[in-house]
């Protein structure tokens, strides 16, 4: 009865220590889990933070760029917008012209090419104009012409090569040629008081 007795307190001892060196795992175990959750929640705010500021350093880069691009953007619209509206306002003036006055700004370009056409046998690209009234402006310009051709061009052409009302004369030979064309002078218009031109149309409210 004595030996039952020593074996099972012999028993309990085994036990509890089993039991002590568990909790003393488990309590181990608990810190170690805590230890890496902290961690892991250290370095979750410290990647969080790098992050935010990554993103808070390209939108502060992505604002000063779109606030730098708004001046330009915005001069850049006004200059489109004045362009437009001085073509528009010449081209209606061109078109309330009537032919005989469309001649009569041909006629003035023509003046600045007398000395390099005459006495050469040319070729004309006409469009906007009827060939015998364009051949008479010619002969009146020049005392000895001699057109090898006159060449109507069509819509298309003409609008590639910025001939719309007028004509394009050209040496045979290919060593001399003149625009003579409306479009041509409304360029040189633009060029030269473009800034007049729009102090007219818009009353100064505009700032050049």
């Amino acid at each position: 009865m004595e030996e039952f007795r020593s074996t099972e307190i012999l028993d309990k001892e085994i036990q509890d220590d089993a039991r002590r060196k568990a909790e003393k795992l488990l309590k181990r175990a608990d810190d170690d889990c805590q230890k890496i959750m902290d961690e892991l929640d250290s370095r979750i705010e410290a990647v969080s933070k790098e992050k935010q500021a990554f993103y808070a350093k390209r939108a502060e880069s992505f604002k000063k760029d779109l606030d730098a691009s708004l001046p330009l953007e915005k001069e850049r619209f006004l200059v489109s917008f004045v362009d437009s509206s001085i073509m528009q306002s010449i081209n209606k003036f061109i078109d309330s012209l009537s032919g005989e006055k469309k001649l009569q700004l041909l006629d003035n370009l023509l003046k600045r090419y007398e000395a390099v056409l005459s006495g050469k046998k040319l070729v004309v690209r006409f469009h906007g104009f009827a060939q015998d009234e364009l051949k008479k402006l010619l002969q009146k310009k020049f005392d000895k012409l001699f057109i090898d051709s006159f060449i109507p061009l069509s819509d298309d052409d003409a609008e590639e090569l910025n001939a719309e009302l007028g004509m394009i004369i050209e040496s045979t030979d290919k060593l001399v040629r003149c625009r003579v064309t409306i479009d041509e002078l409304i360029h040189e218009i633009v060029d030269t008081h473009r800034y007049e031109i729009a102090g007219a149309l818009f009353g100064g409210r505009i700032n050049q």
